[in-house]
């Protein structure tokens, strides 16, 4: 982390320098093309299969004739680093995505990204806009959200119900999950499905299950918990997982780690029938299906299950937003254009633009979700829809200062739990002692 802060602190100071130097002040500098028009670029990644960006790009230049929106793209598993790289030569885009919540207060270094704090205000108090205060650091706004993934329990109506069970009914807490998934564990061979399991928990990720017992803890806000220095919230959840992939309710963490498991592969293709996972495998799911590369059959999606039954009534789920922030080191009419492409984004406009695409954005409207929910393909059922909207959602990763630190930490408990390798209390005191002598937290900084 010290490495990422050189870097972008060496972008600050350049964007200083250019300052100084008037960057930004004459007609190529601001962004202007021989013809009067402006390009401003865009970064993403994989834009072969992930359509949201260039529909964006598009869309704003329907409603803008004069900017075009230039591409470049980035490799998904590298692109903080790549990004980075771009940062510190110079030769980053003028925007680009905040892919989670991880590294925002890295990259936040003073001068490295642009304050976009009066971007922000204008939607201070618009609830429809999820994730903006994520974006917060200091009293200044770094980044504006434009979309917001939702963690969910999908469900396959189709083996559900050859196996006699019911589906899911928005009340279930995890033990009912277990109970639920403990008889379809009997249940699926005899209604056909020999090689399945009841579940499939994509532990690859620490996701499942650090990001939901974040979520439903009960203990306070969720980044106070989290940047407290103490994480034995964590192991409820833990003991569930450990107990279900004993159980052979689920692929064990060992298997789902050495031979990379997708959860793709597991309930596209009908080898498990509930899965939690996050609103970004809703269109992708469709599409698998239209085009064969998953197998056809009938499924929705519910809220996660809850710690209690009375916690049903208001489910508590998570998942960072994604945010567009700007180079620090553009300005003039470039950075105005950039400014207004961000804003955009984020408005209600974006957002159906974004929706469009099976992408789920930051900005709930519900002409925004009917524009989600009328992609081919969808669940149309209610329980869908309020499995999104009724959800309080957390952040995975409460921006601070020790954060990056803290998953880093968090994901080697995680492996070594799952693993049964170590004891739970050993790897989560291990992870707590590492954090905690870290100089990092709140009020703990040498």
């Amino acid at each position: 982390m010290k490495a990422l802060r050189s870097c972008l602190a060496a972008v600050a100071a350049a964007a200083m320098a250019c300052s100084l130097a008037a960057c930004g002040g004459g007609q190529a500098d601001a962004g202007r093309n021989p013809d009067g028009t402006i390009s401003i670029s865009l970064a993403g990644w994989t834009l072969a299969t992930r359509p949201e960006f260039q529909a964006l790009a598009d869309a704003y230049h329907q409603a803008h004739p004069d900017v075009t929106v230039e591409l470049k793209e980035y490799s998904a598993d590298d692109y903080d680093k790549q990004l980075i790289a771009d940062l510190s030569a110079g030769k980053a885009p003028d925007v680009f995505p905040m892919k989670n919540l991880r590294m925002y207060y890295t990259y936040a270094e003073p001068g490295a990204l642009a304050d976009l704090s009066d971007v922000a205000a204008a939607y201070r108090g618009d609830d429809a806009l999820r994730g903006l205060d994520d974006y917060t650091i200091d009293g200044k706004t770094y980044a504006l959200p434009y979309r917001q993934d939702v963690w969910v329990l999908f469900y396959n109506r189709t083996m559900l119900a050859k196996a006699g069970v019911d589906a899911p009914d928005g009340t279930w807490t995890w033990q009912d999950y277990r109970n639920v998934c403990a008889r379809l564990k009997r249940a699926l061979p005899e209604a056909g499905y020999a090689d399945a399991y009841p579940t499939y928990h994509h532990t690859s990720w620490q996701s499942m299950p650090q990001g939901i017992a974040l979520a439903q803890q009960d203990r306070g806000e969720a980044r106070e918990v989290f940047l407290s220095g103490d994480y034995t919230y964590l192991k409820p959840m833990y003991r569930l997982l450990l107990d279900m992939q004993d159980q052979g309710l689920t692929l064990p963490y060992n298997t789902v780690s050495s031979s990379k498991t997708t959860y793709q592969s597991q309930f596209g293709t009908q080898k498990a029938a509930l899965l939690p996972m996050a609103t970004w495998y809703l269109g992708p799911l469709a599409d698998q299906q239209r085009s064969g590369d998953a197998d056809r059959f009938d499924w929705a999606i519910a809220p996660l299950p809850q710690r209690t039954r009375a916690d049903t009534a208001h489910p508590k789920s998570f998942g960072d937003p994604t945010g567009f922030a700007i180079s620090g080191t553009i300005g003039g009419e470039r950075l105005a254009v950039a400014k207004d492409f961000v804003r955009w984004a984020a408005s209600e406009d974006g957002a159906l633009a974004l929706a469009r695409t099976g992408t789920l954005p930051a900005y709930f409207s519900d002409t925004v979700l009917d524009a989600f929910f009328s992609r081919s393909g969808l669940p149309q059922d209610a329980m869908s829809r309020r499995a999104i909207t009724g959800s309080a959602i957390s952040p995975e990763n409460p921006v601070g200062e020790a954060t990056q630190t803290i998953q880093d930490e968090l994901n080697i408990a995680h492996t070594s739990i799952l693993s049964e390798t170590k004891p739970l209390d050993a790897a989560l005191a291990s992870a707590a002692k590492a954090i905690n002598g870290s100089g990092l937290l709140p009020g703990r900084q040498e």
